[in-house]
């Protein structure tokens, strides 16, 4: 079936802001307006309707926003972050000293500058899916710790980690402190329980944000204000889950990689900015 005229027009407005050539300059201050409506109607050959049709779902996509006797203007795009899920297997996340959720979880690149909040602490009864999650009971307490977390001093993540009350009253009791466990928290267990990380399972789901998170993020409601919500189990050696971390991300600036076997060096490195002749054979080193 043949797109209707509306739809080539926003296709095309919308890789001419993806490409810069709409796009508000570096470092611009201001937003850039579109080409006027009489303007758009004359270049793409197209009736009133089908120009505001084409700009009508620009703005629920979050490409423009329209002022009433001003104009329609591109909205400025975040920069995008390109985060490694599964950086320590790969030899690239952080030493074991740095924030908690920053050493086994991700990896981002090394110019960006990494902040987090003050740990939020609370006791309370987990929803059904944080207890089927880790294999508890109905009605079972847990221990959460939460963080904001920021880049470029810019809000950028939200996660909160998740473990039985049981784990403080058998003696991990740190658990309970808000404040950084600075070995991490799953070296904290294996010392003071024995627990050991074995192996973790990701599921990854993209859904709209709640009103928190959209405060946090400043996202709006267009169907491009979504973020990645993705929730890590750990498992013992026993195949038993011993913590669940739940992170959200802005699906509007984060693009998150996995890697596995034989990846290029500079594809780890720089994920999203490697160059596509590097050599396999002379260049690589296994994940």
């Amino acid at each position: 079936m043949t797109p209707a005229r509306w739809r080539d027009i926003a296709d095309d407005l919308r890789r001419r802001i993806e490409s810069g050539d709409l796009a508000p300059a570096d470092g611009a201050s201001g937003r850039r307006p579109l080409p006027s409506e009489k303007d758009l109607e004359h270049h793409y050959r197209a009736s009133r309707n089908t120009v505001r049709d084409a700009l009508a779902w620009l703005r629920q996509q979050g490409y423009v926003v329209s002022e009433q006797g001003k104009g329609t203007f591109v909205v400025p795009q975040p920069d995008i972050v390109h985060v490694t899920l599964r950086a320590a297997e790969l030899g690239l996340a952080p030493g074991a000293r740095s924030a908690e959720w920053y050493n086994r979880d991700a990896a981002v690149p090394a110019h960006r500058e990494v902040t987090v909040s003050q740990v939020k602490v609370e006791v309370q009864e987990g929803t059904k899916v944080i207890a089927r999650y880790l294999r508890a009971g109905s009605g079972s307490e847990f221990i959460s710790r939460h963080q904001e977390i920021f880049l470029d001093d810019q809000p950028w993540v939200l996660q909160t980690s998740f473990y039985p009350l049981e784990f403080a009253t058998s003696g991990a009791t740190r658990l309970l402190l808000p404040r950084d466990i600075p070995e991490g928290a799953v070296a904290y267990l294996g010392a003071a329980l024995g627990y050991q990380e074995v192996g973790f399972h990701d599921e990854i789901k993209a859904r709209v944000p709640d009103e928190n998170e959209k405060r946090f993020f400043s996202l709006g409601d267009s169907a491009a204000s979504i973020v990645f919500e993705t929730v890590r189990t750990a498992y013992s050696a026993d195949g038993n889950p011993f913590r669940v971390t739940v992170t959200v991300w802005p699906a509007d600036r984060t693009r998150l990689h996995y890697n596995d076997g034989k990846v290029p060096i500079d594809v780890l490195k720089a994920p999203g900015d490697a160059s596509t002749d590097a050599t396999p054979a002379d260049d690589t080193e296994s994940g």
